[in-house]
């Protein structure tokens, strides 16, 4: 009797090892995806970049017309981006959704962005607009224009949905607020109502 008590209790500990063991793989994959992604980004490899988007999301906004955003954003001459910081702040436990794995992430980062405002018309106007967009984008209190050098550093806290079939190939879905009727199409809701 004594000897089945402790095979039950080796057993019972090896199961609950290995599902801890297989968490903190997902875990380390969400995250390794999640830099490649912030570091692409960093280096302008606008390619690698989509690449690791989740194929859902281009039901809503077209792979062309991302890759013509991302390059017109991060590889032009009259924008020049900087990404300095890019701090990962927790990811959660993927679960199991219909035959997906799902799980948010929170992340930040800084960047300065600098616009060759003599390349461009109208200037003055342009930067008005530039202004809005941006502070509608990041909120007002995430964006620091310095006018010395005349360039915005923006610092933003912002979410993602790592998103695997095999609970080990993850791919990304950014989270914004201003989506949510966009994403409520490719995501489920309990995922969606985490925005």
């Amino acid at each position: 009797m004594k000897t089945k008590v402790i095979i039950i209790l080796f057993s019972l500990f090896s199961i609950i090892s290995y599902g801890q063991a297989k968490d903190n793989t997902s875990l380390a994959e969400i995250k390794k995806t999640l830099t490649l992604f912030a570091k692409s980004l960093q280096t302008k490899n606008i390619n690698n970049t989509v690449e690791l988007i989740h194929p859902k999301y281009f039901t809503i906004t077209p792979k062309d017309k991302m890759l013509q955003m991302l390059n017109f954003t991060y590889d032009n001459p009259y924008l020049k981006t900087n990404v300095q910081r890019f701090i990962i702040h927790s990811v959660e436990k993927p679960e199991k959704i219909g035959n997906e794995y799902f799980a948010v992430t929170d992340y930040s980062f800084k960047m300065n962005l600098k616009i060759d405002w003599a390349q461009l018309p109208v200037a003055e106007e342009m930067k008005k607009q530039i202004r809005q967009s941006i502070t509608k984008q990041f909120g007002d209190e995430n964006v620091q224009h310095v006018q010395k050098g005349d360039y915005y550093i923006i610092n933003t806290k912002m979410k993602a949905c790592a998103i695997s079939g095999d609970n080990k190939n993850w791919k990304l879905i950014i989270l914004e607020k201003n989506q949510k009727p966009q994403l409520m199409k490719i995501l489920p809701k309990k995922i969606v109502d985490k925005v």
